[in-house]
């Protein structure tokens, strides 16, 4: 009886952490708490109620169509080192996708992706440069078509 009562104490305490994988979230999430200044989350409902109203082209329709929800992070201080280890870790071990990046003058643009499921999956821009830096978080209903995306850029 001990026995079973422990093996299940052990199991239970043990099966989260090894199901809990580091997301894009809870990075974004553990930056917040330490650096920003100013946080802004546009659930589904306000994209799909942009949708249903606003007045835009069919190439912004579909990219809005594929946002779940998004979160934009702003802050003036400088990035660390320190807060992009997990970050860093994911990609090299392959949990993450670094999509790109892309050095322009004074701004740095760094796209890095995350499969979660079939049906989900979750993309943080960061966007550094020398007056303010900003992550936006997005989270798809499954896999983006990433030329459609980049397509609002041009």
């Amino acid at each position: 009886m001990k026995r079973t009562i422990t093996l299940m104490l052990v199991f239970i305490l043990t099966i989260p952490t090894l199901f809990a994988k580091e997301s894009l979230k809870s990075i974004v999430r553990d930056f917040q708490r330490n650096n920003s200044e100013f946080v802004m989350v546009i659930p589904s409902f306000l994209i799909k109620m942009g949708l249903a109203f606003g007045e835009m082209e069919d190439e912004e329709r579909e990219v809005l169509e594929m946002i779940d929800d998004m979160k934009i992070v702003i802050c003036e201080n400088r990035f660390d080192k320190a807060d992009w280890q997990a970050l860093d870790a994911g990609i090299k071990d392959g949990t993450f996708t670094e999509l790109m990046t892309v050095n322009d003058k004074d701004e740095k643009v760094r796209m890095v992706m995350n499969k979660k499921s079939e049906n989900k999956t979750e993309m943080l821009m960061i966007v550094e440069s020398n007056d303010e830096n900003v992550l936006m978080l997005f989270n798809f209903y499954g896999e983006p078509d990433m030329k459609k995306f980049m397509s609002l850029a041009d």
